[in-house]
């Protein structure tokens, strides 16, 4: 236990917790963060020696530490002297089960074609779960606490998230001519999984047609039409290579954008990825749809190239970052992500104006939290919202500190994040899972990869440990 030195007197002891405390208590009856930096969010305030006041899974104050321990004297006191506190990041294009990739994708060509899909027949529904485990514990650790997935067997998917207590945009991957199970069926998986959904207030679904070269004008259509009348993302890879470019124009006479568009496929809640064979009339139909661009910097240079991000700038399209898989992404460090794109953006000559450290904040907060429908709810640390943040310690290793938010993405990172919360619950503690055996979790993650990886290569299972 600790007692800040401000602490009034009517405070005792047993009512102040350190925030560095080897076990984190109870916050079902309400608590305030005190004496913190707090950075509400993308173009809004910073506060420093500032508190948050939390009840029933929402923020329900902010501002000086004295004023909150007045108007809330009936809450527990975590002192969190010495730390930061931003909005829970969201991960705005990922396939968490795709651990099992991991370090596989590097130096391999036409990737998506000649080696995930082939790899990707061998699942089954029962392994999904588990091989979701490493993805999701390392974007946690990387404060993200919402994941936009897209994936096959998105039942097991949705289940991990549940059971590590995170927020998931779950995506069922749709498919009628290409992919890993092509075929009609996939889309009627889609919409049962949607229509009979029985998870819990951390899942929701969007719309996943996977690409405009492996789902057909007609079905894609249709994936859009019911996306839009259910008011749900969609949420989709579009010109993600030259052969998707090649073969879309082969068979429509139109570039993939064109055909999606076409199609009713771009909208104000799309949120299309990689876009890396989109041209210049392509980005203008993306901006005059409405639709978010999905941006993972890291995944497009390894497995092919960088999009025209500063076109997309100077037309205003939103982004939204995201890391894609283990196959073309070993990492699903958000925060990392950050710096990358905006060194990426520096390099492609997008003015700084346009890649100021609230620019990129926006792009893992407020842009991914609109085009998936949950402003009123997520992105910002304010009253009324729910409380997904991230508890950041400033140590000696990111001082002097001149510049909040240019600090964080420039100079911090994963191994800075202490804590983490959703909807008022810890979910990390001291970079530690919360209520989770983490030796079990490996242990099942590691005998499905085990599996997984005897069904693609029988002879040559990767090191495990």
């Amino acid at each position: 236990m600790s007692k800040s030195k401000s602490t009034p007197a009517n405070v005792n002891d047993a009512q102040v917790d350190s925030l560095e405390g080897a076990k984190s208590p109870t916050t079902k009856s309400g608590f305030i963060l005190d004496h913190a930096t707090i950075v509400q969010g993308a173009f809004l305030p910073v506060h420093e020696d500032a508190a948050l006041a939390i009840r029933d899974g929402k923020i329900i104050d902010i501002g000086s530490s004295d004023a909150l321990r007045k108007r809330h004297s009936e809450l527990r006191i975590f002192d969190a002297t010495g730390h930061v506190i931003i909005p829970g990041l969201f991960n705005a294009h990922t396939h968490v089960p795709m651990g099992f990739f991991r370090g596989l994708g590097h130096g391999k060509t036409n990737m998506i074609e000649s080696f995930l899909f082939p790899a990707e027949k061998m699942l089954s529904a029962e392994l999904l779960e588990p091989l979701s485990y490493s993805y999701i514990l390392d974007g946690l650790r990387g404060g993200v606490t919402s994941f936009v997935d897209h994936y096959y067997f998105s039942h097991g998917v949705a289940k991990a998230f549940e059971t590590f207590g995170v927020r998931g945009w779950i995506g069922e991957t749709v498919a009628d001519l290409g992919g890993a199970f092509p075929g009609r069926d996939s889309w009627d998986r889609a919409k049962t999984l949607i229509e009979k959904s029985n998870f819990g207030d951390l899942i929701r679904h969007t719309v996943a047609p996977h690409a405009a070269d492996t789902v057909s004008p007609k079905l894609l259509k249709e994936c859009a039409e019911f996306a839009k009348t259910n008011a749900l993302p969609l949420h989709m890879h579009l010109s993600q290579s030259q052969g998707e470019l090649d073969r879309v124009k082969l068979r429509d006479g139109l570039t993939p954008v064109a055909a999606a568009f076409k199609a009713g496929a771009l909208y104000e809640q799309s949120l299309v990825v990689h876009l890396t064979s989109a041209n210049d009339d392509d980005f203008h139909i993306i901006k005059n749809s409405g639709a978010t661009m999905g941006y993972c910097p890291t995944s497009t240079i390894l497995y092919d190239h960088l999009a025209n991000i500063k076109l997309a700038d100077e037309l205003g399209i939103p982004m939204a970052i995201g890391t894609d898989c283990a196959a073309s992404n070993d990492s699903a460090d958000c925060l990392t992500e950050l710096k990358i794109a905006g060194l990426l953006a520096k390099q492609q000559g997008v003015p700084q104006d346009h890649n100021s450290p609230d620019h990129l904040l926006a792009m893992v907060t407020t842009i991914p939290a609109k085009v998936l429908g949950v402003s009123r709810e997520l992105g910002t640390l304010e009253p009324g919202k729910k409380a997904d943040l991230v508890v950041l310690k400033a140590g000696l290793s990111a001082l002097p500190n001149q510049n909040h938010l240019a600090n964080i993405i420039y100079s911090m990172g994963s191994r800075d994040v202490s804590h983490v919360m959703v909807a008022g619950e810890w979910k990390l503690w001291n970079g530690k899972l919360e209520n989770l055996n983490q030796s079990r979790l490996h242990d099942d993650y590691i005998e499905a990869v085990r599996e997984i990886s005897a069904r693609i290569k029988p002879k040559t299972t990767p090191a495990l440990g």
